[in-house]
Order: structure tokens, then C-alpha cells, then sequence
């Protein structure tokens, strides 16, 4: 008799942790960073970015890693977090004429799914020929 009951909460569990994994599941919002600056940049200029929904609802609050890399693979990682519009920026500095690429990363939360993201970024102070 002890054995069914606990084969019965066992049971009971497992339905209840099954039924919450499809709740959430069902109910998740696809979240999208966009890269909403110029794709063509100077040092001292701000790379902007944009965290919404499916539907354009933004998320004010949420951390998102930027990461820019370089054609040689050098990267600088920066952490950002988003203000009452969804929008979040890192000011460029340092960085050589050239082509980039820019990594953008939300891990998510229990109804935001996570999201990566990649846009090309070219750094053009007017010198140079992009370092080659």
C-alpha cells in the first residue's frame, strides 16, 4: 500500500512538472536584438541596439552582451542593459578602420526565449585603408 502511494506522487509530480514545461513553453515570446545605429561608425560613436518580442514589445531592464570582433579575431565585450525603451548603447572608441562584426546575446528569461545575433559594423574615421 506505501509503495502505491508514493508510485502515485511520483505520478502526480511528473504531471504537474510536464504540465508547467509545456505552460511555459507555450506561452514564450521569440525575443530579437536589432542593431538599430548605422552599420558604418566612427570611434566615438555609439553602437545602439533595440530587445523586442514577436509583436515589438520592448524590454526595458534586461542585460544583453555585445560582443565586437574584428577580421583577425580580436574581441571587445561589453554588457549592457536595456532602459525604458528596450534600447541599450556602448560607445565605440579605440577601435581601427575596418570590418567588424557584432555579436549580440540575451539569454533570456522563463517566458523570453534567449536570443543571439550577428551585424556587420564598419569603423570609418577617415583614414587609412581599413588596416590592410
Amino acid at each position: 500500500m506505501k509503495s502505491k502511494t508514493i508510485i502515485s506522487i511520483v505520478i502526480i509530480i511528473l504531471v504537474i512538472l510536464i504540465g508547467a514545461f509545456l505552460f511555459i513553453q507555450a506561452n514564450s515570446h521569440n525575443t530579437k536584438v536589432d542593431v538599430i545605429s548605422n552599420s558604418s561608425l566612427k570611434n566615438g560613436d555609439k553602437v545602439q541596439i533595440l530587445l523586442t518580442d514577436d509583436y515589438r514589445n520592448v524590454y526595458p531592464g534586461e542585460k544583453v552582451q555585445i560582443k565586437i570582433l574584428d577580421d583577425s579575431g580580436w574581441a571587445n565585450y561589453y554588457d549592457v542593459v536595456t532602459d525604458n525603451s528596450g534600447e541599450a548603447s556602448v560607445a565605440l572608441s579605440t577601435l581601427d578602420n575596418g570590418n567588424y562584426t557584432i555579436h549580440t546575446t540575451y539569454n533570456g528569461t522563463l517566458f523570453n526565449k534567449a536570443y543571439h545575433g550577428v551585424d556587420s559594423l564598419v569603423i570609418d574615421d577617415g583614414y587609412g585603408n581599413y588596416g590592410y
